[in-house]
């Protein structure tokens, strides 16, 4: 008994040709404007959350994500790549159900972070002792484009 392969869209050689071709996705704070109470950029907002200051202890909500969910963002990169092979997906709507899928893990963190806590007295002004949630302008900054 023999079988013969059947090429589907290229192969695989016609798939890495496609890819390198088609961009990246980009997930994150992409362009959020103004932080209402800092008078800062949600984007600096978010850096000095992830990374700390000398007043503000690190909160890891991006690459902390990224460490803890890398088998399953691998396992659905694979899915989404046998879709593009097969023809059932564009790579543009992969690298979209991506970026929707990180950035909504990325959101999860910020509301799941509980640790190092605020400061008392950050709790009393914010009302509330979630350390990355007080106007929800940073959660709701995290969001994905497609790059070509």
């Amino acid at each position: 008994m023999s079988f013969k392969r059947k090429k589907i869209n290229g192969g695989v050689k016609g798939l890495l040709k496609r890819l390198e071709k088609s961009g990246k996705v980009n997930v994150g704070i992409i362009d959020a404007g103004k932080h209402s109470e800092s008078g800062l950029t949600v984007a600096e907002v978010g850096n000095y959350n992830e990374f700390g200051t000398t007043r503000i202890p690190e909160r890891s909500f991006m690459r902390s994500t990224i460490k803890e969910k890398r088998k399953e963002i691998v396992k659905l990169q694979e899915k989404l790549l046998r879709k593009i092979q097969s023809g059932d997906m564009n790579i543009d709507q992969a690298l979209g159900l991506l970026g929707s899928f990180i950035a909504g893990e990325i959101t999860q963190k910020i509301v799941d972070i509980k640790s190092p806590p605020n400061n008392p007295y950050t709790i009393k002004k914010k009302g509330s002792s979630n350390p990355l949630v007080d106007t929800g302008q940073l959660k709701n900054s995290i969001t994905w484009e497609v790059d070509k």
